[in-house]
């Protein structure tokens, strides 16, 4: 009996012993977890946070023509250039001051305004960029797509502003990416006069063909998109220059002051 009692005894001291082991394991564990979990939070101490940059500027907005001025017509005569031209530019507008954006308008109704005043509203407000919009138009009915034109001196500033619209327009449905080109339009050695006249980076978008039944209606049902593709565009050169990312130091050549 005796020696039952001393086995019974035995026993459970072994098991008292094991149970403290594990608790002393548990222990270790968690303190080593614990430890870990200290240095996880120094190493984010060390992680670059960037911050955003913050981008700001007073945009020029040009609705091509106006008034008396119609621009280009639809081949059925119910679509005047003018009309599209403000449409989009006054949604534009929205869009940019949505981003906290300043933006001047050359024109916010049907107004005949000479290219001219147009570019003097630009320059005396030391606006930053340049955008006038426009529809395009062919005798040849099949022509269609967006191009974008600037200075044929090829400053980069207005390159980069030209590539950044024409490549949002494509990403929201155009028919052909036309490209960016230089001068004026069958005369390399011109330019148009808002990009010739005006002081800072500037482009001139032709938004599709009003003669072309597609781009009308493309144009028709983008119009809130392309609004808001130009508008990113816009933000996307600003920030660049702000970053640093695109090369300021080429700007407009032989301007006409």
């Amino acid at each position: 009996m005796k020696d039952f009692k001393s086995i019974k005894e035995t026993i459970l001291k072994d098991k008292n012993i094991t149970i403290i082991s594990m608790l002393a394991i548990i222990l270790i564990l968690t303190t080593l977890l614990i430890i870990v979990r200290i240095k996880e939070n120094d190493n984010t101490s060390d992680v670059v946070v960037n911050t955003p940059i913050e981008v700001i500027g007073t945009i020029c907005i040009d609705a091509g023509h106006g008034g008396s001025d119609t621009g280009a017509i639809s081949p059925d005569g119910s679509i005047y250039e003018k009309d599209d031209n403000l449409k989009l530019a006054l949604k534009v507008k929205e869009c940019l001051e949505e981003m906290n954006l300043s933006v001047i308008m050359t024109r916010t109704d049907d107004t005949t305004i000479d290219l001219n005043e147009r570019c003097k509203i630009a320059n005396t407000n030391n606006t930053d960029l340049f955008v006038s919009l426009h529809r395009n138009s062919a005798e040849d009915t099949s022509a269609n797509g967006v191009e974008v034109w600037v200075h044929n001196s090829q400053p980069t500033v207005d390159i980069a502003l030209a590539n950044n619209i024409i490549i949002a327009l494509e990403s929201v449905g155009i028919q052909e990416n036309r490209g960016v080109e230089f001068g004026y339009r069958g005369d390399s050695n011109e330019n148009y006069r808002v990009n010739k006249l005006t002081t800072m980076p500037s482009c001139l978008v032709e938004t599709g063909f009003i003669s072309n039944n597609i781009d009308r209606e493309l144009y028709s049902t983008h119009l809130d998109d392309y609004a808001k593709a130009i508008s990113d565009a816009i933000y996307q050169t600003l920030e660049g220059i702000a970053d640093g990312s695109i090369d300021t130091s080429k700007g407009k050549a032989g301007q006409n002051k």
